[in-house]
């Protein structure tokens, strides 16, 4: 598909065809990522983000504050997550 840059306020855009678009499941507001590979423009969809799950770095919001010495955390943690204790 060959197609044209176009003026879009102070960037410039390129329109996708309606039938890629239906066939990438993409509708207004959906996300994309856009990166550069040496000489090429690369688009792809974003998958959504499941919120149920987890991150490495999510395990700080869990944190519950405590009275006790903080190499005893990490087992507080452990018995509140898995019902597991030292």
């Amino acid at each position: 598909m060959t197609t044209k840059l176009q003026k879009w306020g102070n960037s410039l855009a390129v329109r996708l065809p309606k039938d890629m678009t239906r066939h990438l499941s993409l509708k207004e507001g959906s996300s994309i990522l856009v990166r550069q590979d040496r000489d090429a423009i690369i688009i792809r969809r974003q998958e959504p983000r499941d919120h149920h799950l987890i991150g490495k770095n999510d395990w700080k919001r869990y944190l519950i504050p405590t009275k006790r010495k903080k190499e005893n955390v990490s087992g507080t943690i452990d018995t509140i997550l898995y019902g597991i204790s030292r």
